[in-house]
């Protein structure tokens, strides 16, 4: 029966090293995902786990338990992508960061289903009506399933705003395709 991760990252702190792969390998696919939604730079995201998973391991004596080793290291790689961003562009901050791209997800989700393009096409479609937020929290919420309060810790807002923005994506949808469309979207992001 595999471990489970508060499990593994009490044992990681406590300097058990195969711990600390675990974690890497369970997580890296999904940070690179979320990564990719930042950037188009893929060699920038790899780096920046890297050098995420070398601090954590540099600093483990001095980390906290965490309720979702999910959840935190998808805030450590946020943080950790402004930053090499705002080294490279010297522009970006965490209020200012750059637009959120959830298309490579998307793409990525869609090959990997050997979906109809025409579906694809329209998800792509419908997403683009959302703003770069609405689309972040989307995808926080149904591709990563954090709660509105993961999310809204993640995303430096309220919970009732995070909340505010999901009912206001779907409405728009709602009110811009049809009913059917809109079903094609929550099953894609409501399925693995």
């Amino acid at each position: 029966m595999p471990i489970d991760d508060l499990t593994l990252w009490q044992r990681f702190i406590e300097g058990d090293e195969e711990a600390y792969a675990i974690i890497y390998d369970r997580h890296m696919s999904s940070l690179y995902s979320y990564g990719t939604c930042f950037t188009t730079d893929k060699c920038l995201v790899e780096d920046c786990i890297h050098d995420l998973f070398v601090k954590l391991y540099q600093n483990r004596k001095n980390l906290n338990k965490t309720a979702n080793v999910k959840f935190y290291l998808l805030t450590a790689l946020k943080h950790q992508l402004y930053n090499a961003l705002r080294n490279e562009l010297d522009t970006v901050s965490l209020e200012d960061g750059p637009i959120f791209r959830i298309e490579y997800t998307i793409e990525d989700r869609m090959i990997e289903r050997e979906q109809d393009i025409s579906q694809k096409e329209r998800i792509l479609e419908m997403l683009q009506t959302l703003n770069p937020h609405q689309k972040e929290i989307i995808y926080y919420r149904f591709e990563e399933g954090l709660s509105y309060e993961e999310i809204g810790t993640l995303m430096n807002m309220k919970t009732q705003s995070v909340q505010n923005n999901v009912q206001r994506a779907f409405k728009k949808l709602r009110e811009t395709f049809s009913a059917d469309d809109v079903l094609l979207f929550l099953l894609f992001f409501t399925t693995t």
